[in-house]
């Protein structure tokens, strides 16, 4: 049961992301208040929860 939340948590996720970077793309003159460093490590983090949670149902269990 856990295996299917964690795919559908990570589909939300990916449909998420490209929700905000086509608005992105359609307003370049918005930006965040804090330097692009900051934004790259957070849009890292959010790419790494979303790339576990789509791997995560794939391990085996011993």
């Amino acid at each position: 049961m856990t295996k299917k939340y964690s795919r559908i948590i990570a589909v939300i996720m990916l449909v998420i992301a490209i929700v905000f970077i086509f608005i992105a793309l359609n307003n370049p003159q918005a930006s965040f208040p804090w330097s692009n460093a900051i934004t790259y490590i957070l849009y890292g983090v959010y790419a790494l929860i979303m790339i576990v949670l789509f791997i995560a149902p794939f391990k085996r269990k011993k």
